[in-house]
């Protein structure tokens, strides 16, 4: 009997609209990776990814390549390309609980006129969550949340039921500290005497 188990991948990214750099310095690197992506995902059909839950990315990236629109549909209309539910990725503590709905409302309409809208309450990289979340995301039909940042210290399991005051639950996905990121320059690792081996991987 052979001890075999079964790796799930999923292909994503995460996008700040602006961050470190201007805005339009990042949509440059987007365009790139969305004219990548679309053309690989044309030439090999097993090919998903996830694109990190707001439609600003898509938008984004449609505003400087609108010919790529019915690409972009095709895609999201199999199955194979996720978008959605939210319109932009927001901290919930500096929102309106009202502006957390239009939002989601805004997100789940705009991904819906391509195709489909991903079923997930996606929330990576937000530092905290309001306790009216899952609430929320019921109320939009959402039943699954996935989340990376903002989870509490006892939560010790990487599914675990989220529940709003009123009782309300969505089933989540607590993405713990393992995943993989981009390198910006060489590797570094300890080495004998505590100091940094520059390029070491």
């Amino acid at each position: 009997m052979s001890d075999s188990h079964e790796l799930v991948v999923v292909p994503h990214t995460h996008w700040d609209r602006e961050w470190y750099l201007p805005f339009q310095r990042f949509r440059l690197q987007l365009v790139a990776l969305l004219d990548e992506l679309l053309d690989r995902m044309e030439a090999d059909p097993r090919h998903r990814f996830t694109l990190d839950g707001q439609m600003a990315a898509v938008d984004d990236y449609l505003e400087v390549r609108p010919e790529a629109r019915e690409r972009v549909t095709a895609l999201v209309k199999s199955g194979r390309l996720a978008v959605g539910p939210w319109d932009i990725l927001m901290d919930e503590f500096l929102c309106s609980g009202e502006q957390v709905v239009r939002n989601l409302e805004r997100g789940i309409r705009r991904s819906g006129e391509l195709g489909g809208t991903m079923p997930v309450g996606y929330l990576p990289d937000m530092f905290g969550h309001i306790a009216q979340m899952p609430q929320i995301l019921r109320g939009a039909g959402l039943d699954h949340a996935c989340v990376f940042r903002g989870v509490p210290g006892a939560v010790t399991s990487d599914t675990f039921a989220w529940v709003s005051p009123d009782g309300t639950a969505v089933r989540t996905r607590y993405l713990p500290g393992r995943r993989l990121r981009q390198r910006r320059g060489p590797a570094r690792r300890p080495r004998r005497g505590g100091r940094a081996a520059a390029g070491a991987a």
